[in-house]
């Protein structure tokens, strides 16, 4: 393994990857600065330490786990491989068949896991926040049923960045 190492770190890398690379490093350098102003401007308008941030932040990991679990978990780990071996060895029809059958399964299966969560969200914030009383209770699940929707969209998201990576579009992707 250390010839393989010693191989592959004096190899330059093609362009073609370099500038992938770029985009990827680029398109992510975006994302995180979007965070940040969105940190920025909810510490200005709620703080850090209010009953809002806390309702806000308790009601982020709900669907937030959604999002890691079918988005960046399972996807990343059996559709985008598939997809893109198909897609670079040619086989076009067979690679959208697959995507198209992944997207509808993946669309109705958070579709499914969304609505049980919006229905159930009271419940959950019993698991998450067990200490979360009276108000601070009732917005959290409000925030968590207006959060809930998004994070599905983020897990179909994540499909659509498997397909656009497996076409070498790096950049849009990732800065979404």
């Amino acid at each position: 393994t250390l010839e393989f190492v010693a191989m592959t770190s004096t190899t330059p890398a093609p362009p073609r990857a370099r500038r992938g690379a770029v985009f990827v490093a680029a398109g992510i350098l975006l994302s995180r600065l979007a965070g940040l102003v969105r940190l920025q401007v909810f510490a200005h308008y709620f703080g850090l330490e209010s009953d809002a941030a806390d309702a806000f932040n308790a009601a982020f990991r709900i669907p937030n786990f959604l999002q890691n679990l079918f988005g960046e978990g399972a996807l990343s780990a059996s559709f985008i491989p598939v997809y893109a071996a198909l897609v670079s060895r040619g086989e076009r029809k067979e690679a959208d068949r697959v995507a198209g059958a992944v997207g509808a399964l993946l669309a109705l299966v958070v579709a499914v896991l969304v609505l049980l969560g919006v229905l159930a969200t009271p419940l959950l914030i019993a698991a998450i926040a067990p200490g979360f009383t009276g108000a601070k209770r009732e917005l959290t699940i409000a925030l968590v049923r207006i959060l809930f929707p998004g994070a599905g969209l983020l897990v179909l998201s994540a499909w659509c960045l498997g397909v656009l990576n497996s076409h070498r579009k790096f950049f849009l992707s990732y800065a979404a």
